[in-house]
């Protein structure tokens, strides 16, 4: 999911479909196909002002969109060795940040034009399997890396200057959220835990996984596999 100033906007992978949720209905994009807008193996979302950018795997391509989801452009990411990107993220210059699990490289782009470059190589950070689960920047362009096989938050500065560790109590945590001076992480049962907090378990039921979360104005959108559940943060 994204939030777009339209409403909130979210993705079937399996279907590859798009979709915008606004005033309680539901608009749906796409599809699979060879035409302009045509979605093949997407697999992250993001939306910045106006646009919404879709990371497509096997295509090693982002197609941008405008905030009703039509199509505006499509660009190849130009860097040899990026391969199966899987986590997409933007900073608040628009500098794109992918991340790819088969040379373990985070790629950082010159604005939008889908130039990229080798920005992270995490590699030589040992004890760690390439396992990143999320890629996130807050409001000052931080930008923190979430492991999933030994729980840990690697935060970093904007240069890329690893500033802090820290190990997290909840199991395989699936999603990292800024929230102000915070971050919020979640794993597909629901743990929930602020770093340097104790965790807390979300009521989102026995029989639901979590696929995805965001945070828009003030509250806490999760995405279950059947269901979409509002939280107000001030309440965890």
């Amino acid at each position: 999911m994204a939030k777009s100033p339209q409403g909130i906007a979210f993705m079937d992978s399996e279907q590859r479909r798009i979709g915008l949720w606004s005033a309680d209905s539901i608009d749906i994009r796409g599809g699979f196909g060879t035409e302009q807008g045509g979605l093949f193996d997407p697999v992250d979302m993001i939306s910045d002002q106006l646009d919404i950018f879709i990371l497509d795997q096997t295509e090693n391509r982002l197609s941008r969109f405008d905030a009703q989801f039509n199509f505006i452009s499509s660009f190849d990411i130009e860097f040899e060795d990026v391969l199966y990107p899987s986590e997409l993220a933007m900073d608040s210059r628009r500098n794109f940040y992918i991340y790819s699990a088969e040379t373990h490289s985070i790629y950082k782009s010159s604005g939008i034009s889908g130039e990229m470059a080798q920005f992270l190589d995490l590699n030589t950070a040992t004890g760690l399997d390439h396992c990143v689960s999320d890629l996130t920047f807050n409001r000052v362009d931080d930008f923190a890396l979430l492991y999933s096989c030994n729980p840990t938050v690697h935060l970093y500065a904007r240069s890329g200057k690893l500033i802090r560790r820290f190990s997290m109590d909840i199991p395989n945590p699936l999603i990292i959220l800024s929230f102000g001076s915070l971050w919020l992480i979640i794993n597909e049962t629901g743990q929930l835990q602020l770093l340097g907090k104790n965790p807390i378990q979300l009521p989102i039921g026995s029989h639901n996984t979590i696929l995805d979360a965001i945070i828009n104005d003030g509250m806490l959108l999760v995405l279950t596999d059947s269901t979409l559940i509002i939280y107000e943060i001030s309440n965890l």
